[in-house]
């Protein structure tokens, strides 16, 4: 009996016969340029016209192979055109180069990268368009096409796979030209990098890559951020572990070379030390955590580099100028602040040891998650307080009586049962079924059982929900707390425009989220979208939501800190459905419906977090694919996201946080008497002081030689004690929160010792010509907000022929008033108010005229304090002006305390304020 014979086995034998004669051909090729290869003697001989030839001849070869039989040879065909066509020729180049490339070598070498670039390019066209892949959502230059035929599975995945390394191989190509032009910008690698990491989130070597690419930025802090990352993913890359140990080693080393006496007591320590420092403090802490280490002291140490990163949030960017007069941010100063993305990584980090330390039930978890709370109430302070100042900088509208507010707060606590239209509640009642079923699971844990949102199919019935006539956004029901924001200012609420009524700072507090609902809310959109802070905070916010028994034991421990959560909860209050938002785009049914489900640039960045994969869940991930937000939609969508975080909280009664209707507002019921908390911060300043001499200077920290027990740790837990362990976190948390408190106490303190300075600063003439420097001091310091009144710009105006000096000021003020700067601004038309019981001079003398029109200026910001002292200080540049010493007929000094106008010589108040910041 004959054999039958099957044509589709004939010719996929016939192709399996094919591709393993041109994997035999490959092989024999790469031999061949390996022998080539150890023969070069210089980087020139490595690109002889033979050796190109062979190269291109070996690329064509490996490409048939890939695509000819993609699930045998897919693989293997991939290493060996990367390896032999085009990393072995860079890696050897490192090898023969001498001192520095020399410009035929680096002619060569370009084109070689450029080429294998534009391979790579090309072979993502192909696997998209050959396998139906649909990538356009992860990579911006893909095709949007395909060739539509049936293709395996087992194809399909490899073809995806080969997408991810593809963008691997693109990132380190880009990342070898860094090395012979190392002054371009690494956004190129980074790009095919991340692109990498939003296409396979559970692969971690694009993250390795970029640890190896931030190596020496922000003194290691961007590479330990990757290399954790890296470390976290489900498949990570094996090289990793030793580069993140051999980073450590290298921190630690740094420790050990600072001076033996406290670092903290040089004097005049630059800003960009200090951070260094800190830094290099934490991560010396994550070392201990990460791979659970037995230590000593680690309380002091946590302790220090808290005190450290209170410090380093109050430094502000510091800046050259050119000669032009604009601020240009140099590499020099690349460690002078902390800026968002830092602190983001900072907060990430924290949390990857906390999941790691999780899942090895370690006895140190307690005092990591101490820390990161702790960090995260010095992120709230610094982010309310940042609001606060650039609330009070702003004009309010005073035509506004009779309303409370324009807060979306009580939109969201209430749901639909504000929207009165006779047509949506028809709708309502036809669709009540599906509107129930249609809420996510997010939603329904961060609502009440009784609160139902507009569903989808009412969306168009939604779209201008502002022009209803039965449906108001801005008037609520209680007409009790009406008034306008100059009411509000002028009831002597606050001391200052930075320090809130030590008094009664709970009612301040109160009245300050009042007259944020009452600002335009295109004023307050745009003072969050510059706290780029608020990222680290609604990811925080992410894991609370997710770890019940950490934020039921803030309730008993650490109570400040939840009313510092109420406080910013309500300062971000405003009103996200007005029309009349400028740069946003968004829908009100996309804010109030779609809101939870839309992931923001922090989300995406985080994308497979093992800590966060909870609150990643319900994310419309395809809505990020389809469209991208701009910078204020997502601060928009942010702080939906945080109100929501409050409305879980007042789910827990633990919390004591309550939401108050008639006042739109969120309340702390806990305990917070002002006395007790001073007591508490007392005994552990005892206890912190019988430890401080022993602790190490520079924050280095000794192994333990005897028993696996944190030195200190009188609650220390077994691994399998859960009830002791429950115990131990609690404590530890009190504990390190307190030591927060007793910085706080420290700062009141000294805060009293020394005079307090104006939070309003006027300048003349003088000040802007011969000090500008310190003018520029005090701006860029955030600290002031700092006038420049008409009549000075006249003045500078009228100098400008005389004094080079002069000409300088007045394009330094074009620059800046033109970019804009709450803290640095002109008077405004309004801003001048007479001053009463003077007799003003019939013939006055042009400085004398601009004199009076500058306190004028001075007298109109102290009207708006009323009740507050010390509220304005006129900065002036000639000390002769002090003892009229040009002027016997006229006192400026006089003129200025009849209306309670501080006027000081510009270099006494710069060396007072110098001092002052040198004690905090």
């Amino acid at each position: 009996m004959k054999k039958s014979y099957n044509s589709t086995d004939i010719n996929q034998n016939q192709s399996q016969e094919l591709s393993k004669k041109l994997y035999r051909s490959i092989s024999e090729q790469a031999k061949r340029l390996d022998d080539a290869r150890s023969c070069a003697r210089t980087v020139v001989d490595l690109f002889s016209p033979n050796l190109l030839i062979q190269r291109k001849k070996l690329c064509e070869y490996c490409e048939r192979l890939i695509f000819s039989d993609p699930i045998l040879y897919g693989r293997k065909g991939e290493e060996l055109l990367w390896r032999k066509g085009y990393y072995d020729v860079v890696s050897t180049s490192k090898k023969l180069k001498k001192k520095e490339y020399l410009p035929e070598e680096i002619c060569h070498i370009t084109a070689h990268i450029n080429a294998g670039i534009g391979f790579y390019n090309h072979m993502l066209s192909k696997l998209q368009y050959n396998f139906n892949l649909n990538i356009e959502s992860f990579i911006d230059f893909s095709l949007i096409h395909s060739a539509n035929k049936d293709v395996k599975v087992e194809a399909v995945d490899w073809a995806k796979q080969s997408v991810h390394q593809c963008l691997i191989y693109l990132g380190d190509l880009s990342r070898y030209k860094l090395e012979i032009y190392p002054n371009w910008e690494s956004a190129l690698p980074l790009r095919y990098y991340l692109q990498a990491v939003s296409y396979k989130p559970d692969y971690g070597m694009p993250h390795n890559q970029m640890g190896t690419l931030a190596m020496n930025q922000n003194r290691f802090l961007e590479a330990v951020y990757h290399y954790m990352r890296c470390l976290s993913c489900k498949f990570p890359f094996e090289g990793t572990l030793n580069n993140l140990i051999a980073l450590f080693d290298r921190n630690s080393k740094f420790l050990e070379q600072l001076p033996d006496k406290n670092v903290d007591g040089i004097i005049e320590t630059e800003q960009s030390e200090k951070i260094k420092i800190f830094i290099a403090r934490f991560l010396l802490i994550i070392d201990v955590w990460y791979f659970d280490k037995k230590v000593n002291k680690v309380y002091d140490l946590c302790h220090q580099t808290y005190k450290n990163l209170e410090e380093c949030l109050t430094f502000t960017k510091v800046s050259t100028n050119s000669e032009s007069g604009d601020s240009i941010e140099t590499d020099y100063y690349q460690l002078n602040h902390l800026n968002g993305d830092k602190i983001f990584k900072i907060i990430v980090i924290c949390l990857l040891c906390i999941s790691k330390l999780q899942l090895s039930k370690s006895p140190q978890l307690s005092t990591a998650v101490a820390f990161t709370l702790g960090i995260y109430s010095q992120l709230l302070k610094n982010v309310s307080n940042r609001i606060r100042e650039g609330v009070l900088n702003f004009p309010f509208n005073e035509n506004v009586k009779g309303k409370t507010g324009n807060g979306i707060l009580k939109d969201l606590m209430a749901g639909r049962k504000r929207c009165k239209s006779k047509l949506r509640r028809r709708k309502a009642l036809k669709n009540e079924s599906e509107d129930e079923s249609e809420l996510s699971e997010h939603e329904e844990n961060y609502s009440s059982s009784s609160d139902s949102f507009i569903s989808d199919d009412e969306e168009e019935d939604v779209l201008d929900v502002s022009s209803d006539e039965d449906f108001d956004i801005i008037k609520v029901s209680d007409e009790s707390n009406s008034g306008t924001p100059k009411d509000i200012l002028t009831n002597g609420l606050f001391n200052g425009a930075t320090t809130p009524d030590q008094q009664n700072p709970e009612k301040t507090e109160e009245d300050l989220s009042k007259i944020v609902q009452f600002m335009d809310v295109n004023d307050i959109l745009e003072i969050f979208t510059e706290e780029t802070i608020l990222q680290s905070i609604k990811i925080l916010n992410d894991w609370l939501a997710t770890d019940l028994e950490v934020i039921k034991s803030c309730g008993s421990n650490t109570a400040s800190l939840l009313r510092q959560i109420t406080h910013l909860l309500n300062l971000v209050n405003v009103n996200l459905l007005s029309p009349k938002m400028i740069g946003v785009g968004l829908k009100n049914t996309e804010i109030i419906n779609k809101g939870l489900r839309i992931p923001l640039s922090e989300d995406i960045l985080l994308k497979g977090v093992e800590i966060l994969k909870v609150s990643q869940e319900t994310l419309d991930w395809n809505y990020a694919d389809k469209k991208s937000l701009s910078t204020k939609e997502e601060a928009v969508i942010r702080v939906i996201k945080l109100l929501y975080f409050g409305k879980f909280l007042t789910t827990l009664n633990e919390t004591g946080i309550s939401y108050d209707d008639g006042n739109n507002i969120f309340v702390c019921t806990l305990n917070d008497s002002k006395k007790d908390d001073d007591k508490d911060s007392k005994m552990l300043l005892d206890e912190f002081d019988s430890s401080a001499s022993t602790t190490t200077c520079n924050g280095t920290i000794t192994k333990s030689t005897s028993t696996p027990k944190l030195e200190g740790d009188s609650c220390s837990k077994s691994s399998g004690d859960v009830v002791g362990g429950q115990l131990n976190k609690m404590k530890h948390m009190g504990q390190l929160w307190l030591a927060a408190e007793v910085r706080a106490l420290e700062n009141r303190v000294g805060a009293g010792r020394t005079a307090a300075l104006s939070p309003y600063l006027v300048l003349d003439a003088d000040a802007l010509i011969k000090y500008t420097f310190m003018v520029k001091q005090l701006v860029h310091s955030r600290k002031f907000i700092v006038l420049v009144p008409t009549a000075v710009v006249s003045a500078l105006d009228d100098l400008k022929r005389e004094k080079i000096e002069a000409r300088d000021a007045i394009r330094w003020l074009e620059s800046q008033f033109h970019r804009g700067n709450r803290f640095f601004r002109a008077q405004r038309p309004q801003e001048r108010a007479p001053v009463p019981f003077i007799k003003y001079p019939k013939k006055k003398d042009k400085e004398m005229h601009v004199y009076i029109q500058i306190i004028e200026c001075c007298h109109f910001l102290a009207e708006q304090q009323k009740g507050a002292t010390d509220v304005v200080t006129l900065l002036i540049g000639n000390q002769n002006v002090l003892s009229n010493g040009e002027n016997k007929e006229f006192s400026y000094v006089g003129l200025a305390l009849s209306v309670g106008i501080a006027i000081e010589a510009i270099t006494s108040f710069y060396g007072k304020w110098k001092k002052s910041k040198g004690k905090r």
